[in-house]
Parts: structure tokens; sequence; C-alpha cells
């Protein structure tokens, strides 16, 4: 279903949803209207269909092939873990990646993407540019991105986020779990939100990614999925639909009530030690570094860390090589999720 109606000659807004939240994203012209289409399909973002004016103001508005405004360089500057440089007055931000820009304002504001109109539309640089739009975006909807894996323990119901940065083993860990029969929501990045009182995490990336070492390891994978590793670096990571593959149910939601926050060890075994309630908060504030560099939003977002924290167990998983066993994964974080 196209989410798409006309503006003007040239522009096209495209509508969606993403837990009980709309973002409209205004395109100024059809490479940019490509871009979104392509990267929007990636990720548990729901077109709608709506008329004239009906959507609201855009969340997100992005034009390519044209001149970006002069970044302020003088101004204190990061550079972001994905990628790109991010320059702010603690008011105002710009993220510069290659030759695209993503500019941060007030929440009365759309965020705004220049992209230059020659990119490649598989390019991860490009990727890039859109997630963390759409993060500004729903930043100021009170959505909060999160590098993570969700899975619910199926006889407990407990929802379990394995949370950490890219190779911290927290796809393979999930997709453990998930051939076991836990339910899944993501293998990577979920979004966190207050819903009733309770924090509740959404998926955001709809396909997983895992590499040739976690994929060898697994005779579930290799029994229902084909995936050609042979022209892969060695730390490549593959995408497969978990949909066509597990058995286990998909849930579009879940209170998480254990938080594993993954690193590999290295080591034969793997390792859990429990954390305190302030720990917790500041692995969260790291692996959230938006929390506090984006002013306008920072208190919602550290609010929701907060209820987060109050409402679960956390964990140090020092993950080692036993986790790629299946069934020792699962009585490994079974252990937490059934006490």
């Amino acid at each position: 279903m196209q989410a798409i109606y006309e503006v003007a000659a040239s522009t096209q807004r495209m509508v969606y949803r993403l837990a009980d939240q709309t973002i409209v994203v205004e395109a100024h012209d059809t490479y940019a209207a490509r871009i979104i289409e392509r990267l929007f399909a990636g990720w548990y973002l729901t077109p709608i269909t709506v008329s004239g004016d009906a959507a609201g103001t855009p969340a997100i508005v992005i034009t390519s092939g044209v001149k970006p405004p002069e970044i302020p360089r003088e101004w204190p500057q990061f550079e972001i873990a994905g990628g790109g440089v991010c320059y702010t007055d603690g008011k105002k931000s710009f993220i510069e990646v290659e030759d695209s820009i993503v500019a941060i304002s007030n929440p009365q504001q759309a965020v705004k993407v220049w992209t230059n109109g020659m990119v490649d539309l598989q390019s991860e640089s490009l990727t890039r540019v859109v997630t963390y739009a759409l993060a500004a975006a729903l930043r100021r909807r009170g959505l909060f991105e999160l590098h993570s894996g969700a899975v619910i323990d199926p006889e407990s119901g407990q929802g379990l986020l394995i949370i950490g940065p890219s190779g911290s083993g927290k796809s393979t860990l999930t997709v453990q779990l998930a051939a076991a029969g836990w339910s899944f929501l993501t293998d990577d990045v979920l979004v966190l939100g207050s819903d009733g009182g309770r924090v509740e995490a959404w998926p955001l990336r709809r396909c997983f990614a895992i590499t040739a070492e976690t994929f060898a390891a697994s005779d579930f994978l290799r029994a229902r999925a084909s995936i050609d590793y042979t022209k892969a670096q060695p730390d490549n990571k593959k995408q497969f639909a978990p949909h066509r593959i597990f058995d286990s149910e998909f849930k579009e939601q879940c209170s998480p009530k254990k938080l594993f926050f993954s690193r590999l060890s290295g080591d034969e075994r793997s390792h859990v030690l429990p954390l305190s309630s302030r720990e917790v908060m500041a692995r969260l504030i790291r692996m959230n570094p938006w929390s506090c560099y984006d002013r306008s939003t920072a208190p919602a977002h550290l609010s929701v860390l907060s209820a987060l924290v109050k409402q679960s167990r956390g964990y140090s998983l020092l993950a080692g090589k036993d986790l790629l066993d299946p069934e020792t994964s699962v009585k490994l974080i079974a252990r937490y999720t059934r006490d």
C-alpha cells in the first residue's frame, strides 16, 4: 500500500505509524521519496493513507541534490559512534555524514535532511543519515531508540532486552532464543516509550543480521535459511527475514523485565553478573547518548530510561563461545527470566 499523496508538483508526503505515533515525511523530489520508501520498508513503520492536511505537519523534510546550509564549524563537535560528526550549540544540531546533512532543532520544527542526489540508494552513509533523522523525529514523539535485541520467555512471559553495540553478541543470542521457541521482536534496534505507566519496547528493524560464525553454529538456521557467506568478510553480517525462519511468534511490543548488557568476552564460558540500579542507568545512558546531547528531548528521554530501570533487573553478560550452543543459551538466560 502506498502512503503517498501529492502536496505540490514536485513534493510528496508519506505517512507512517509506529507505536501509535504518526510520522509524516515530506520529500521534495522523486529521488528523496525513493530514499524514504526503500529504507522505511526495512523498518516496522506501517504506511497509512490520509487525505489533505489530516496527517499534520511533517516530522522529517528531505531534499536531494540541493546545496545544504553551511554548518557552523566553530560549534562544539563530537564523532557519532555509528559514523558522522555532530556540531551543536545545545539548541540546534547538524549531523554531517559525508556529503549529507541532518539538521535538528526545536521539537516544533521538522528534522531536515539534505542528501547528495548522486548517493547510491544502497549506501551505508545514506542509511545512517535517514536513521539519524528518524531517531530524532521519534524522540520528539516520545519514542527513544535503543540498540538491543528483544525476546519474550515462553514460560514466564517476561520481556528480555539484550543490549549492546554492534559485535556484542546480541544478535547471536536473540537468534538462539528465537530458534528455541522464544517470541521475538528484533535482534538489533528497537524504541522505548511510556505506555500506561509502563515502559514498553517496540521493534524497529525488520530483518535479522548474523555473522558466518553464528550461522555455521546453528543447525536450526542452516536447515531453514540459505545464506551465502562465500564473498563476505569474516566480520560481515548477512540479513534474513525472521518471520520466514522461526516457528516462534513475532510480537509487536513487550514490557521489559530483564536487561542484559552484552559484550563478547572471548572466553569459552559465559558469565552473568548482577548490576545495581545505578549501574544499569549509567549503561543505558552510554547506549543512549542523545539522552544528553538532544537537550529538547533529554528530560523525557531520561525519564523513560529511569522508569525502565525501576521496572526491571539488569545484568552484565560476558558472552563466551558457549552461547553459540542453543541449549546452553536457553539454560543460561532462563535462570534469570524464570526466577
